[in-house]
């Protein structure tokens, strides 16, 4: 056999009765401090674009990180071709942001 369920009040009996919660709560309906209007709706559209563009305006202002362009990379120096320890990796930054490789490069 099915139960059956039925619908519960949303009311609460106790504060329906009490005088002076009711007084409480038209104090606070009445008080502008707590019910405040929304904002209109051309300062929400210029917050959005604000947003927007600070977003955009980030994202330009960011250095690019692409990979540098290397000239030269050897797998070992030409002294050094068999004992590959003894080959340090030599990287220079010239003035154009290329990255210059000598030695033994990974």
């Amino acid at each position: 056999m099915p139960a059956q369920y039925q619908a519960l009040s949303t009311n609460d009996p106790e504060t329906e009765t009490d005088p002076q919660l009711q007084s409480q709560i038209k104090q606070l309906h009445a008080d502008p401090r707590f019910n405040r209007l929304a904002p209109s709706l051309w300062k929400r559209i210029a917050l959005l674009l604000v947003t927007a563009f600070l977003f955009w305006a980030a994202f330009q202002l960011k250095p690019q990180r692409s990979q540098p362009k290397i000239i030269h990379a050897d797998r070992y120096s030409k002294d050094f071709k068999y004992r590959p320890a003894a080959s340090p990796v030599i990287t220079e930054r010239l003035k154009d942001g290329v990255v210059r490789v000598r030695g033994a490069y990974f």
